[in-house]
């Protein structure tokens, strides 16, 4: 099912695009559709069933929605999808607080051993959010239901979207669903934006993931501050990488097939606070919490709360503080079921309000490289929420990075020696310049000189494609040879 395993590459994304421009435009859907299920079918057989049972609910829900009317129908299609996501993403916590509950009341819970066995489905979290906001848009009436169930089934079951995003909304890709003819042009971009993503995802992530894990794996006690700081700067290299490579892939192959996505990254860490910060990373789901949660909770104690002071807090921050607050705890859950990505949401969520209610002219004032320098030093030691498997090694981790240790001599030699070489602090430093926009500029101005005559035009369009056509050899040539190919957002 990963976008940079070698069956994918080789075999199954050749043949489908061949038969994809083969087919008349009224099928075209159809083979969409199928090749979705049948990726999915290929992993899992119980997960594609889970996901045409996730279709079916939400284009008659829809249907009903659009018929009836009434908000009862819309709370019951919402909680239907999120008991699903529920029972499969979150069914150890509930049976812990099942068994805890039952220890309390004296009252044995029998163990629910099939229960614990279930496997999380390919990207239900991404097709959840993506349904929620459908029948919510119904309801809305900013869209009518799609009354086409394969028209329907394509969108939610869309192979590009299904991994990782972006979370592309119906209302998104209406038009581009029911008529579309890619054009030539479109086909090369959208083949030079999966090369691309593809390079991003094998060559730094995957690289820079090898040293992240290796540090991480290790006791903390027994790793060095200066390796400690290694392991989080390839990690937070490693996490934007992956995710935007694989979401690269996703945008390519849309464009492809003839589909407009929308983009998912603006070059999160050259922030300058964390409010820009979740305006630029993984675009589409800050987008979908501001407008499925956070407005609608701040709309709702709007009407509740008179314009007034409360506890030193005039009512506009303090509907702030209670929207953010729930929002990043819902942003948080949504990432996982463990303890530490609660608080990993309420982390961002206490800078993001800190920056509405105090610091933000602070922050304005400050000079510019020190904005930077505060909004990445949230945003790593936010990453090791993220990273660590649970609060101790967080806090042991915190501890590394702030107050000087030598480590273990021997554990610090034995990672040098296998993950540390001239390639590693290549990809680094790679990482590092792409992640800004200084290639974006020099390509910007290297366009605006090709235009200048035709000879200048070819000539940058010829070492165009002769850097592509590399990044396609090296980046295959890491497929083939790595065994190492993690993908981080495929839990979720």
């Amino acid at each position: 099912m990963a976008f940079t395993s070698i069956k994918f590459l080789f075999l199954y994304l050749p043949l489908f695009l061949i038969l994809y421009y083969s087919l008349p435009s009224r099928w075209r859907n159809t083979s969409i559709l199928i090749f979705s299920l049948l990726l999915i079918f290929e992993f899992d057989h119980i997960r594609a069933l889970i996901l045409l049972f996730s279709i079916c609910l939400n284009y008659f829900s829809g249907r009903l929605i659009n018929k009836k009317g009434q908000v009862w129908v819309l709370v019951v299609g919402i909680f239907l999808n999120i008991a699903l996501l529920s029972l499969f993403k979150y069914h150890l916590l509930l049976l812990e607080i099942v068994y805890a509950a039952g220890d309390i009341i004296a009252c044995p819970v029998p163990q629910l051993h099939e229960l614990s066995s279930l496997v999380l489905p390919v990207g239900i979290s991404f097709y959840t959010f993506r349904a929620i906001s459908y029948l919510v848009d119904v309801y809305r009436r900013k869209t009518e239901p799609e009354k086409n169930f394969i028209d329907f089934a394509t969108w939610l079951a869309f192979f590009p979207l299904l991994i990782a995003g972006p979370i592309a909304r119906y209302i998104e890709l209406k038009r581009d669903l029911h008529a579309r003819k890619p054009s030539f042009q479109q086909i090369a971009c959208g083949t030079e934006r999966f090369i691309i993503g593809m390079a991003r995802k094998v060559l730094i992530a995957n690289t820079l993931g090898a040293v992240a894990d290796q540090i991480f794996s290790g006791p903390v006690a027994d790793i060095s501050t200066p390796m400690a700081w290694l392991g989080l700067v390839s990690y937070t290299m490693q996490i934007f990488f992956d995710f935007a490579g694989y979401t690269d892939m996703a945008i390519g192959i849309g464009m492809m097939l003839g589909f407009t996505f929308p983009e998912n990254f603006n070059y999160p860490y050259i922030s300058r606070n964390i409010r820009e910060f979740w305006r630029r990373w993984h675009m589409t789901l800050s987008s979908w919490l501001r407008d499925y949660i956070f407005l609608p909770v701040a709309y709702y104690y709007s009407k509740k709360w008179k314009k007034d002071v409360y506890a030193g807090i005039n009512t506009n921050n303090l509907l702030y503080t209670v929207a953010t607050m729930i929002t990043f705890i819902i942003c948080g859950f949504w990432h996982g079921s463990s303890l530490s990505f609660v608080i990993w949401g309420i982390y961002y969520a206490i800078f993001m309000i800190l920056e509405q209610v105090a610091l933000k002219r602070m922050l304005t004032k400050l000079w510019l490289p020190l904005q930077h320098l505060y909004t990445m030093l949230v945003i790593m030691g936010g990453w090791v929420l993220f990273r660590t498997t649970g609060l101790d090694q967080a806090m042991h981790f915190y501890q590394k990075l702030f107050v000087y240790s030598a480590g273990s001599v021997s554990l610090n030699s034995y990672i040098s020696f296998f993950t540390i070489n001239r390639e590693t602090f290549l990809m680094l430093v790679i990482s590092i310049i792409l992640s800004t926009p200084l290639m974006s500029i020099l390509k910007t101005k290297l366009m605006a000189v090709a235009g200048r005559s035709k000879w200048s035009g070819l000539t940058y369009n010829l070492l165009r494609l002769s850097c592509m056509f590399l990044l396609l050899l090296v980046s295959l040539s890491y497929v083939t040879a790595q065994t190492y190919n993690p993908f981080i957002y495929f839990r979720f």
